[in-house]
């Protein structure tokens, strides 16, 4: 048979490909690709995990793809799927198939935030005639799927993104960037509406019995041995998890709620699985009737809280994975930004889908309403102005080339994480004030009401809060979805005039002209006052009527609204230090401890990476003197903080730690046993820009979570170690921008 293909139908460069077979000869023109796009999958799936195995059948429902009119003569159709799974038995009905041929393995892109996500895949081309406008596909595939789960582990991240596609004693863990089932290949997937890639999908199921799985469709009982789901809504794609599981379950409020944990061995382990999951079923229970009246209903009758095999935490429709360590964090599973979060994904992200030619809002919203907004419905305002406060620490260091808009984020060459989850909770946060608490939850419900399984985007958002609120919200908009960058506020000095009864404030804003209302505290002998003024100018005074003057003006000390902050304003942490373009590192005399150690390549990695960034490594011996600390950040670890010139330049800064003969002493506090150790990060006394960061211990015992020093956020920690070490004194060191008010 000849078959002749035409690779390229222009009329000139024309490829043919000839292939003979059996004698018998066959043109079949030259084919044209037909864009289409799936509607329904109807899967029936069987999972063997000690042989990393799938053996799968697939009929898919075929259209096109957004209203296209179907070429006339011959066409093709590609279907994506893992290399590692073998397609066979290929049947279609609603057009001829005339043969299929299989493109070599692709790669998905790669994405900053999802490090080394890349999975190979081939697409499969089916050369049609005869074709309509449905066609159903048939296809049975199978084969091995396993990948190296451990590669992706990183110390101290509760995410591998490497993996998307295995199959093994330990777990399973298929989503749609693995590829696992036959989906159609689709060019322009940027631009088009993201409504065309939903579908309605149906899963039969079967794996071991000693095995429990779960996908993102709801569970709709058994049949011929096999599980049966269906998806809640259209999906864009399905995840299946599972493993070697104990499950709890209960119903709250209309919601089948179910823990599943990694099987005990043993009864003991078994009790304190049962006690982990027990507390997590509460604590599911509680933020769904938390959340509820503020976005709505929730989305779905079904939640599955899952003990994943590596590190994660994801959200999908109707369950969320959490790794090992997550899981057995105790209370600390509970603060917020961890369950919450990924729960409320279920509205944003899950329920309500991030329309992908847009950036991606449900972080932001999702930050805003947990990591953030979680302190306010426990009415810890102490809890909410930290996360305010630590938004804009943050976001004050990003670097100008890395300050993209916030509406960017998840689009090529967009944002960074820290600027969707931190600016993004920080402009909700805004956005809320300048409409009103009540008007805000009133859109969010109203979005959750119309969008639960379609796609939203920015733009979205932004005409629910504006039908909400009654108000314009364009400028808003503009400046911090749309635009980069924020006010960095300096606040020049304050005046009044008895004569007019005016104050004076005069407030600068660098190179931007953002339009905002800022919170100034006026701070009297016997109190203070909170107002709100209009800025509007890069540099302008600002005239409020006032009765009597203050004794002083600060500069939003509750950190209402996000702004870049001066350098020697932020909160000193060891980021501070790290930042640095020239560090100098303090050791102890003699051999090292391994913590130590730890500690300085942490430090001195992202001061190296700096094109002009210099790294010193002194030993606090008679050759260290106090210009080898002048100038720049330092670094002091272990005994070196007792060294003289050491002493000396901790003496000229607020430093409330003092070295003891046994340890070490906080104000009125002694730590001398051994299992203490302390970590205070301080303004460089001759260089506020710079970092002082001491870590030290009374002993090697107290020294052994060095390896993650960088994901306290706070000023002074000092640490109880035994089996763990748990913070026993917490501080941060602030430096809010205050001016005396002079009186004419």
């Amino acid at each position: 048979m000849l078959i002749v293909e035409c690779r390229n139908c222009s009329a000139a460069g024309t490829k043919i490909l000839l292939t003979l077979a059996a004698g018998l000869m066959l043109v079949t023109g030259c084919a044209q690709p037909f864009h289409v796009r799936a509607t329904e999958y109807q899967i029936i799936a069987d999972i063997n995990p000690e042989t990393h195995a799938l053996n799968a059948h697939a009929n898919i429902t075929l259209v096109p793809i957004d209203g296209r009119p179907l070429p006339e003569g011959p066409v093709w159709i590609a279907l994506d799927l893992n290399k590692n799974l073998k397609p066979s038995d290929i049947h279609v009905t609603g057009a001829d198939l005339q043969r299929t041929s299989k493109v070599r393995p692709l790669y998905t892109p790669d994405d900053k935030d999802h490090s080394k996500r890349k999975i190979a895949y081939a697409s499969h081309k089916l050369y049609l005639e005869n074709a309509t406008d449905e066609i159903h596909v048939s296809i049975e595939y199978e084969g091995e799927l396993e990948q190296d789960v451990a590669s992706g582990e990183k110390v101290g991240e509760i995410h591998n993104f490497g993996v998307s596609a295995h199959i093994g004693p330990e777990g399973i863990y298929l989503s749609p960037s693995g590829h696992w089932c036959p989906t159609p290949s689709i060019d322009d997937l940027d631009q088009l509406d993201p409504k065309y890639l939903l579908a309605d999908w149906t899963l039969q199921t079967s794996v071991p019995e000693d095995t429990a799985l779960i996908t993102s469709a709801r569970r709709e009982g058994e049949h011929d041995g096999r599980t049966n789901w269906k998806s809640p809504h259209r999906l864009t794609g399905m995840t299946l998890t599972g493993g070697k599981h104990d499950v709890w379950s209960r119903h709250e409020g209309g919601v089948q709620i179910s823990v599943h944990m990694q099987r005990a061995e043993d009864k003991d382990e078994r009790d304190a699985n049962e006690k982990i999951a027990q507390t997590y079923l509460d604590q599911a229970a509680r933020y769904i009737a938390d959340y509820e009246p503020l976005l709505g209903p929730f989305p779905y009758d079904q939640y599955t809280i899952v003990e994943n095999f590596f590190s994660s935490g994801f959200a999908f429709p109707m369950m969320t994975l959490f790794g090992p360590v997550v899981m057995h964090m105790g209370d600390n599973s509970f603060r917020h930004g961890y369950l919450d979060h990924e729960l409320v994904h279920s509205w944003w992200g899950c329920g309500v889908d991030v329309d992908p030619r847009d950036g991606n809002w449900c972080e932001s919203l999702t930050s805003y309403c947990t990591n953030y907004y979680g302190f306010v419905i426990n009415n810890d305002e102490f809890g909410a102005r930290k996360k305010r406060r630590n938004e804009s620490n943050f976001l004050s260091r990003v670097k100008p080339k890395h300050d993209k808009p916030l509406g960017t984020y998840g689009r090529p060459g967009g944002c960074g994480r820290g600027i969707a989850y931190s600016k993004g909770s920080a402009v909700f946060h805004m956005l809320s004030r300048e409409i009103g608490q009540e008007a805000f939850w009133a859109a969010c419900r109203d979005i959750t009401k119309r969008l639960v399984g379609r796609h939203a985007s920015w733009d979205d958002l932004k005409q629910a809060f504006e039908e909400a609120s009654g108000r314009n919200l364009d400028t808003f908009f503009a400046q911090w979805i749309r635009g980069s960058g924020a006010p960095a506020l300096r606040l020049l000095d304050a005046r009044y005039d008895r004569s007019k009864g005016e104050l004076y404030v005069s407030i600068e804003q660098g190179v931007t002209d953002f339009d905002f209302e800022l919170n100034l505290r006026l701070e009297y002998g016997a109190g203070h006052r909170d107002i709100v003024a209009s800025v509007t100018e890069s540099t302008e005074t600002l005239i409020i009527p006032l009765s009597d003057s203050p004794d002083f003006v600060q500069l939003d000390p509750d950190y209402h609204t996000f702004r870049k902050l001066q350098l020697s304003e932020i909160m000193p942490t060891t980021a501070t230090t790290k930042v640095a373009k020239s560090l100098t590192i303090v050791m102890p005399p003699g051999e090292s401890l391994e913590a130590y150690e730890t500690v300085a390549a942490a430090f001195e990695k992202p001061v190296k990476a700096k094109d002009d960034g210099t790294v010193v490594r002194a030993v606090a011996d008679n050759t260290l003197t106090a210009e080898t600390l002048a100038g720049r950040s330092v670094l002091v670890l272990g005994d070196s903080v007792r060294h003289p010139a050491v002493q000396e330049l901790l003496e000229r800064t607020e430093s409330p730690v003092r070295w003891t003969e046994a340890g070490f002493a906080v104000d009125d506090d002694a730590f001398d046993e051994p299992n203490h150790a302390v970590m205070m990060t301080l303004h460089h006394p001759d260089s506020p820009d710079d970092g002082l960061t001491v870590y030290a211990g009374n002993s090697e015992d107290a020294l052994v979570n060095a390896a993650i020093l960088g994901f306290y956020a706070n000023s002074l920690l000092v640490f109880e170690c035994g089996e763990r070490c748990e913070v026993v004194v917490r501080r941060d060191f602030e430096s809010n921008q205050r001016v005396e008010v002079s009186v004419k």
